[in-house]
């Protein structure tokens, strides 16, 4: 009940207002017009109101509060509409006619959303639409088919009629109304068609005409002059409602977004111009400024994938301001620093910038649209012609100069050329397609052996050019490729004028004529014969040894790798001739060369092309057995071995017997790589050698021997690495005096491998694979280096030092470089002489007699002592005692372990001092393993033990003080 009675009251009170809307009528002023009306503009006594864009008219008319809202249009202030408002614009017509009239109101702002226009006759109490259209409406729902909003109004005599207009747009929308004459309308709107026309016409002429001069002159300045030129008739055209008339009538949607997108591109390419006109000139502030225009352009270019309405209204407006702004601010500046063309530039961009200020102002109802549309673009037009204008004339004055300029250098290039062409060092050549030759310079008939053009030319005209090159189907193929088009460079073998050969590398390019058949080919030919020679030369020896004419490494391992990539079966020769080393230190280099050269040919002469031969380096030798096994590959082996078993190397006056050691390895792996495989057979070779050599030894990775042979390889990679990176750790183990006690330090210096997953190894390991593959004297030098560095850094512990005991190897002894290596480290660390005593074995010392007697000639007069180690394990110790002046000699530790049950040692021992001491040499017991042995050792009158039973190795570090 309740519910019912509130509807029933609500309907009540709208009776009533409608009824006695009268008694709160809105007492607004009346536009008067009679029969000889022309124009109106309802401006003084025009409304408006801003409301939310959902309140219905009714509201605004039956509502005293809403109705008396509304204010005069002289009191609005023009601001951004949001989406979510409308303007109301309302005036009261009366006509005083005696007869009907057709009129027209006018509403001129083509890009209002939506416009909706209602009259509402107070007297009847009749309200009406006339009209819903819009920008966001197809156009042919308008009421009248006109650019602007234009709405059809017929008057009774004396009738009196209140017009309601609702626009809607998410901008700052005019406030202009206007009432025609229905005919004067029609001619009004006639007369803006035509002007708007001409105005679009001229720009869309001036984009045609820098079009055409882009494409003439190649220059991106008239590309981008001519996109302005389309961008700015397309943006004219939105706002007076063209291009929504006549060019997508049917597709509202479009005016959302088209105005930004047009506008953006114009702004893009005018920002482009400018930077152009400029010379991309301005510094890192002319920079920053154009990149800022042109990423605001492009900004809103495509702000309506990203914006909406109001935003991009405000885009528009401030991408405005930017660009004009600080394009026309550069211009100033331009124009201050540069002539009178750049004045010119800026007089035009100025008109340019006043001209979009004032069309800004006047699309949003600060400025009067009556007449200023068209002079307005008549201004930007004048504005823009004098940009092009601008640009034209400095384009023109640059070209007319450049032609000045290159009409100038034109006959000093033609000169140039004649003299280069006739001084030339290639030969150069002009012939027609037929082979006629037009000419040549002096180098081309040097190079064909002619005294003159004329001889030439007589030989050309009997046989045509063809007869210059050794194959006639080279000239043919070389016309064939020049009508595809750009320079060629041919490798071609030619014939001089007496027949004989020569290559030549000729460039050659096609010249048309009024046709085909008048081309000319122009070429230069340079003489590579001596390049080609020297070229086959390097890549021969590029894959075969200087030598022995073999193949080398390289191309022997290439070959390798294309057997194990496309996993074919093989077979691996490693050859070492045995004598090799003997006859080229017995007799000389030239002697060891003569005898590779024979065996190579030896060699080739068994394989007979079955295999590929090379020679690796020095005496080594490689063969590869292609789809061989390892036993069929034995067979040739067993050949080769017989060949150079049986083979005599004569040198002078001397014949040699030649044997050769052979490792056999098949790439039964399959995961093997070339490096693998090659070690495989280089260790099968090696136990080969070891074995007694003249013989054949096939691959097996369990044969004890091959794997003794890959560990002691692989020590050597261990001790390169330990020595680069200083892995290595040095110990000392005390010498005791025994018989008196001795002031001050004395010990002998022993070495230890540090390893990360093995911790410290004895020497007894390592020492071997050292000696064998040549890295002791580097061992020594680190040694020696490391030691002395460490004394210098411990001041202290040297002065105590009494004798320090350095062990050095044969191979060091024998190197000619280290006696300067040893003498520049006592100089460098500043260490005593007499601190150091160098040990040498005895077996060593016997080898290498005179190398070791210079050396310790040379630092025993410093004051370095001398040791000699493991004294009496050689055959001939005592004869050679006497030739060694050493300090003393230590007693090999396999005599002193077993002193006290061995009688015979125990002799030796004694044997062996009481010679030292008749030659007054010092002797040290090695190998003292306890007390007992050093009571003996005293009894018997050794001067000094070393052992375990008397002190154990430790790190040197320890003995800091």
């Amino acid at each position: 009940m309740t519910i019912k009675l509130q509807h029933g009251i609500k309907l009540w009170w709208l009776m009533l207002l409608m009824f006695c809307h009268s008694a709160f009528a809105f007492h607004a002023q009346v536009n008067s017009f009679d029969k000889q009306l022309s124009r109106l503009e309802l401006g003084p006594n025009l409304y408006f109101q801003q409301t939310h864009k959902a309140l219905p008219l009714e509201e605004l008319i039956f509502d005293p509060e809403r109705h008396h809202a509304f204010r005069l249009v002289a009191e609005y202030k023009k601001s951004l509409q949001s989406a979510d408002q409308s303007l109301w614009l309302f005036t009261r017509l009366h006509y005083t006619g005696q007869t009907p009239i057709q009129t027209v109101v006018h509403y001129d702002f083509p890009l209002a959303d939506v416009v909706q226009v209602y009259s509402y006759n107070r007297a009847k109490n009749d309200l009406q639409l006339l009209s819903s259209t819009g920008a966001s409406v197809p156009f042919y729902q308008r009421a009248l088919a006109y650019r602007s909003f234009a709405f059809p109004l017929n008057f009774e005599p004396g009738q009196e009629l209140d017009l309601f207009i609702k626009v809607q747009d998410a901008a700052i929308a005019p406030v202009q109304l206007t009432l025609w004459q229905n005919n004067n309308f029609v001619l009004d709107q006639l007369y803006k068609n035509i002007l708007d026309g001409l105005l679009c016409g001229v720009l869309l002429l001036m984009a045609i005409y820098n079009l055409f001069l882009y494409f003439s002159l190649q220059q991106r300045l008239y590309l981008y002059y001519s996109g302005f030129f389309i961008n700015c008739a397309l943006v004219l055209a939105i706002l007076n409602g063209l291009a929504f008339a006549m060019l997508w009538p049917d597709y509202p949607e479009i005016n959302q977004a088209i105005l930004y997108v047009a506008t953006g591109a114009t702004f893009t390419c005018l920002t482009l111009f400018s930077w152009h006109v400029r010379a991309q000139q301005g510094g890192i502030l002319g920079r920053f400024g154009f990149y800022l225009c042109l990423v605001s352009a492009l900004l809103l270019l495509f702000s309506p994938l990203y914006a909406n309405n109001q935003l991009r209204f405000w885009g528009l407006l401030v991408v405005t301001a930017l660009c004009l702004g600080v394009n026309t601010l550069f211009a100033l500046v331009h124009a201050i620093k540069g002539d009178r063309t750049a004045k010119t530039f800026a007089l035009g961009w100025s008109f340019f910038f006043g001209c979009i200020v004032l069309l800004a102002l006047s699309q949003i109802g600060y400025v009067p649209t009556a007449q200023a549309w068209q002079y307005l673009l008549l201004m930007a037009v004048m504005g823009s012609m004098a940009l092009m204008s601008f640009s034209l004339l400095q384009n023109i004055r640059g070209t007319q100069q450049q032609s000045i300029d290159h009409q100038r250098l034109a006959n000093a290039h033609l000169q140039q050329y004649y003299d280069i062409y006739h001084n030339a060092v290639e030969g150069m050549f002009t012939s027609t397609l037929q082979g006629q030759l037009i000419t040549a310079n002096q180098a081309l008939l040097n190079m064909l052996g002619y005294q003159n053009l004329q001889q030439m030319q007589l030989d050309v005209a009997k046989t045509g050019m063809a007869r210059y090159y050794a194959n006639p189907e080279d000239r043919t193929q070389m016309l064939k490729q020049l009508q595809l088009g750009d320079n060629k460079n041919f490798e071609i073998r030619g014939l001089r004028a007496d027949g004989s050969a020569f290559w030549a590398l000729m460039s050659a390019r096609l010249a048309e004529g009024d046709g085909t058949q008048n081309a000319y080919v122009h070429g230069s030919i340079v003489d590579i014969t001596a390049h080609k020679q020297n070229t086959e030369q390097l890549a021969y020896l590029a894959t075969h040894d200087p030598l022995t004419s073999l193949y080398n490494r390289h191309y022997f391992i290439e070959q390798l790798e294309q057997t194990l990539r496309f996993d074919h079966q093989a077979t691996l020769l490693y050859l070492d001739i045995d004598q090799f080393k003997l006859i080229n230190t017995t007799c000389d280099h030239r002697a060891g060369d003569a005898l590779l050269c024979q065996i190579s040919n030896q060699m080739q002469r068994v394989l007979n092309n079955r295999g590929i031969l090379a020679r690796l380096e020095s005496d080594e030798f490689v063969v590869l057995l292609p789809h061989l096994t390892s036993n069929e590959a034995f067979a040739i082996a067993h050949q080769l071995l017989d060949t150079v078993k049986e083979f005599r190397f004569i040198w002078q006056d001397s014949v040699f017997s030649i044997s050769v050691s052979i490792g056999l390895a098949e790439n039964s792996d399959g995961n093997q790589n070339t490096e693998h495989w090659l070690k495989q057979a280089d260790s099968a070779c090696f136990v080969a050698k070891e074995k007694g050599r003249n013989r054949i030894h096939m691959f097996n990775a369990d044969d004890e021997e091959l794997q003794r042979h890959q560990s002691e390889i692989q020590w050597l990679k261990t001790l390169r690495q330990a020595l680069e990176q200083d892995n290595f750790v040095l110990f000392m183990q005390p010498i005791t005096a025994i018989q008196q006690d001795q002031p001050g330090l004395h010990y002998e210096l022993l070495l230890r491998l540090s390893l990360p997953d093995q911790g410290l190894i004895a020497p007894g390991n390592f020492l071997s694979s050292a000696e064998r593959y040549g890295l002791m004297p580097q061992i020594d030098r680190w040694v020696i280096r490391n030691y002395f560095r460490w004394l210098a850094q411990q001041p202290a512990h040297l002065a105590e030092l009494s004798l320090a005991n350095i062990n050095l190897s044969g191979a060091s002894l024998t190197d000619p470089l280290f006696k300067a290596y040893v003498s520049s480290l006592f100089r460098e660390y500043r260490i005593p002489f007499s601190k150091v005593c160098f040990e040498i074995t005895e077996s060593m010392a016997i080898l290498n007699v005179h190398q070791t007697l210079d050396f310790i000639s040379h630092f025993r007069q410093l004051g370095c002592k001398f040791a000699l180690d493991d004294f009496g394990s050689g055959f001939s110790s005592y004869g050679y005692l006497k030739n060694f002046p050493v300090d003393f000699v230590k007693i090999d530790g396999s005599f002193v372990r077993d002193l006290l049950i061995d009688p015979f040692d125990c002799a030796i021992v004694q044997s062996i001092h009481d010679i030292a001491r008749a030659m007054k040499i010092q002797t040290v017991a090695e190998y003292v393993e306890n007390m007992e042995i050093c009571h003996k050792l005293t009894e018997m009158g050794i001067d000094f033990a070393q052992g375990y039973g008397l002190a154990k190795p430790r790190p040197l570090y320890q003995q800091e003080s």
